[in-house]
């Protein structure tokens, strides 16, 4: 039985109230918790708008750290890295990688962990995070399953439903999972959690978040040495198309602050993270820099924030800091950055340290959009920001977004020219998605286009979404997020393939095919794809890795 199928009646309690007791645990009773494993689920991606990726999982990690600073014995599985050559067709055009379920299995009871706590950090996964914990509950029912991340956070009350989930943590959840954990184990009370969910008498008990870790210092380094490092490396996929060749960089991911001064509707982050903005200090993240060259010769570093320079003091702190400690790093940035947050003067210090990439988050080039939508309008900031980083020799990416509800075709095409006006090394087009968590998706629900009874979270990604909001067919928004994205990557500002393009051939020459199979008729797709051959003619790669892409 799913937990759509499960309609338990939801008791509110605060931290403080009355003791609840979980199911399966009796007044005053304990379990005894020494080994916790800790699950990343298989990833799915859509096949022909997205790619697989071996990112470390941050989330987990800090958690890992966390328990392990308790004195807890914990294992960290990574299914998607440890499975990644494991490719399994699920039809609807998607494919999902990772550990199998056979392997799951075997790693469960070769731990034999007294709790299993599972990660969903996106909503696309709910299917798989649910497959490991029932995997869990007949390796041993025993076993006491937790589940959290930002589609959880979302969800909890109706995740925490299903038989297979024994608690939902919702947020952030180092010091939450270990103050469950001591819960657990007769420490302390279960009344006096808060951020938790979980099952009691045939009801369910929510005790919403009342704080959130202020002193992002207090927490541990995530736990990387419970996996193998290594192994990311060679794999070498990490966020985001590479253009710097095919050799594989010794690249890791870090976070240095939670959350972001901003309200955009269409962004879940207030879930996961509340709606401040919350920072390490200079000094901790130069720390974690220095360990991550030190024991693992990291030579690239991509911050994971969602607005790494929000405070730019701090991260001119953090750029000195690098360079009067002559830490041997690159480092770029991927999520976005606030135009706001950046001048010339920050841009030197980010050259000076390293900086070899950044993305800025403009999104769209219609104002009234933008207030709509509660977006920063970035609009005329954003020219001057991106000259003097080229200037500068710093590759410059960007996001946008196109079929924003009641959106025209002439709103569209201003966005895709202004995007075309900046020049930036990619322009990352998405195909505007109601994320569970967002003020957008409540209201998708609210006005009916969206049945929670019913959607398929798998299709909640940026390119295969088929949502009508705007008023511009979505196959149409799908092409145009395709072709301007490849346009960007391949062609110069003169619109000539770029014949000093920095790219893996295979990677390059299967994006294209990527798009010709969606939009085989595109004359455009067709002209890229035969210059993209001729240039790899050139360059001599094999008849063979040609024709086979």
């Amino acid at each position: 039985m799913g937990s759509r199928d499960v309609h338990l009646p939801t008791v509110v309690s605060s931290p403080g109230a009355v003791e609840t007791m979980p199911d399966g645990f009796d007044a005053g009773g304990s379990r005894s918790v020494e080994r916790v494993q800790l699950l990343f689920p298989p990833m799915v991606f859509s096949k022909f708008q997205s790619r697989q990726t071996a990112l470390y999982p941050l989330g987990l990690g800090y958690v890992a750290s966390t328990l392990k600073g308790a004195g807890y014995d914990v294992e960290l599985v990574d299914c998607p890295s440890e499975g990644y050559e494991t490719l399994v067709d699920i039809g609807k055009d998607r494919y999902v990688y990772g550990l199998t379920e056979e392997e799951i299995r075997s790693r469960i009871e070769r731990c034999r962990p007294h709790v299993v706590g599972i990660s969903c950090l996106f909503s696309t996964l709910e299917n798989r995070m649910m497959t490991v914990a029932r995997i869990a509950k007949q390796v041993d029912p025993n076993i006491i399953v937790v589940c959290g991340g930002p589609h959880v956070s979302a969800f909890y009350e109706r995740i925490n439903q299903d038989p297979a989930i024994d608690f939902c943590v919702n947020g952030e959840g180092e010091l939450v999972m270990l103050e469950l954990l001591e819960a657990i184990r007769g420490k302390r009370s279960f009344g006096s959690l808060h951020a938790v969910s979980y099952k009691s008498g045939g009801k369910l008990v929510v005790q919403p978040r009342t704080s959130w870790i202020q002193d992002l210092d207090v927490l541990p380094h995530p736990a990387r040495e419970l996996v193998d490092m290594n192994h990311y490396f060679a794999i070498g996929k990490a966020q985001g198309l590479r253009l710097d060749g095919d050799t594989p960089i010794r690249m890791a991911q870090m976070t240095t602050s939670r959350g972001c001064p901003f309200q955009c509707t269409y962004c879940a982050k207030n879930v996961t993270w509340g709606k401040s903005y919350r920072t390490r200090s200079a000094a901790n993240v130069l720390h974690e820099i220095e360990h991550l060259v030190e024991e693992y010769g990291v030579e690239r570093v991509a911050f994971q924030d969602d607005n790494f320079t929000a405070d730019m003091a701090r991260a001119e702190e953090i750029f000195d800091g690098i360079v009067e400690r002559k830490l041997p790093i690159t480092w770029e940035a991927h999520n976005g950055l606030g135009v706001n947050f950046l001048s010339p003067h920050l841009l030197e210090k980010m050259k000076a340290s390293g900086c070899e990439s950044y993305t800025i988050a403009v999104e769209s080039a219609n104002s009234a959009r933008l207030r709509k939508v509660r977006k920063p309008n970035y609009i005329k900031l954003a020219p001057p920001i991106v000259e003097k980083s080229k200037e500068l020799g710093i590759e410059v990416r960007g996001f946008f977004m196109i079929g924003f509800p009641g959106e025209t075709l002439e709103e569209v095409w201003r966005t895709v020219e202004y995007a075309r006006g900046l020049r930036l090394a990619v322009s990352a087009f998405a195909v505007v998605t109601p994320l569970p968590g967002t003020v957008l998706y409540k209201e998708c629900v609210d006005d009916g286009l969206i049945d929670e009874k019913t959607v398929d979270f798998e299709d909640l990604s940026f390119g295969a979404f088929d949502l009508q909001l705007s008023e511009v067919p979505v196959e149409q928004l799908k092409c145009v997020r395709k072709i301007e994205w490849l346009k960007t990557v391949f062609l110069d500002e003169h619109g000539e393939f770029k014949s000093d393009l920095a790219m893996n051939p295979k990677d390059m020459l299967e994006e294209l095919r990527n798009g010709m199979t969606l939009f085989p008729d595109n004359v455009e797709l067709q002209s890229l794809h035969a210059r993209a051959l001729a240039h790899c003619e050139a360059i001599g790669v094999t008849p063979e890795l040609r024709t086979a892409v």
